[in-house]
């Protein structure tokens, strides 16, 4: 058809094909270019349609669209077996609202056509329902074979020193957890020789959880350590998540420190989510400090001045959750 002709056509309005015969009824399919009435919107619709005035006709149709070349693109498919009954109008037709998006299909149109491939499978009597075996339990993913993997160092393509001390890694893997080091080993500015990487800025500790996380979403060296070291870890690893663009880690970065704030270290802990836009642990500290008996005792210090000088909208932003608290 010329598809140019109809593309602007009224929502709701179709085009039919000509009639064809399938198990001695006729069919006919009819296609909606800007779709049905209740088609996602930049969807077309398509429909195969019973013209042959029957009581009742099994059938089991199925759709595809074809590129220029004849290859399928997409299928739409239906494992029921549907009652087409030209004498109730409802069930006079099959199809689907959301077939192909239009964008998807004008940018393969073949002198001005498209090609829609449409299967009825008529039949005599309905087919038997066979009922399926009782499915095998699948086993859960065994993420853990990374982990190993980053512990015998098997295929490692790239070193990392950090601070003398050396850890072997994947380079897909890396890239796959995080975008900086996907840019940094293959986007347009990859560096010509990463083989060997070194970080001096970064605890060995620290780059080692943060390679773990990275190969199982885990972090249990957390479980062996407690108090202060258990904070200076959450707090490195928060900074080291961020530089390498690691949101989970960020988030339980942020849930580990959130649950050891007190009035000690939460003007650190303000200053650290500043830092690096952590907008779940600023907004426990604000409000840890809204509380009037803990913000007379930290306003005063040092350190609080210091970062109020450093980010000067941070009272602003103390005086709006004081606000808020004492409306609630």
């Amino acid at each position: 058809m010329g598809y140019s002709l109809q593309r602007n056509i009224e929502r709701g309005k179709f085009l039919e094909s000509a009639t064809f015969s399938v198990g001695g009824y006729d069919w006919s399919i009819t296609f909606y270019p800007n779709g049905y009435l209740n088609a996602q919107d930049d969807y077309t619709s398509v429909f195969v349609c019973l013209k042959t005035e029957a009581q009742l006709v099994q059938a089991q149709p199925s759709f595809t669209f074809l590129d220029q070349d004849e290859n399928p693109l997409s299928e739409k498919r239906t494992t029921k077996v549907f009652k087409f009954n030209n004498n109730v109008n409802k069930d006079a037709d099959f199809g689907f609202l959301n077939f192909v998006k239009r964008s998807t299909f004008e940018s393969v149109l073949k002198d001005d056509c498209l090609l829609i491939r449409c299967t009825v499978t008529a039949f005599e009597d309905f087919p038997v329902e066979v009922e399926p075996a009782c499915p095998l339990r699948v086993p859960p993913p065994d993420v853990q074979q990374l982990s190993l993997l980053l512990e015998a160092g098997y295929g490692a393509d790239v070193i990392f020193e950090v601070n003398g001390v050396t850890f072997n890694a994947h380079k897909c893997i890396l890239a796959l957890r995080s975008q900086v080091f996907r840019a940094q080993f293959f986007g347009p500015l990859k560096e010509k020789s990463d083989t060997i990487i070194k970080i001096e800025d970064m605890d060995a500790q620290v780059f080692k959880s943060l390679l773990h996380f990275m190969y199982s979403q885990t972090i249990p060296e957390f479980e062996e350590i407690n108090g202060s070291e258990k904070k200076h870890m959450a707090q490195h690893l928060l900074v080291a998540a961020d530089r390498y663009d690691l949101e989970r880690l960020k988030i339980i970065c942020q849930n580990i420190l959130y649950n050891t704030m007190d009035r000690s270290n939460v003007v650190a802990l303000l200053s650290l989510a500043e830092m690096h836009n952590c907008i779940h642990l600023k907004t426990g500290c604000l409000k840890f400090l809204a509380c009037p008996e803990i913000l007379g005792d930290v306003v005063a210090t040092k350190e609080f001045q210091c970062l109020v000088r450093s980010h000067p909208l941070i009272l602003k932003e103390l005086f709006e959750v004081r606000m808020n608290s004492s409306k609630d």
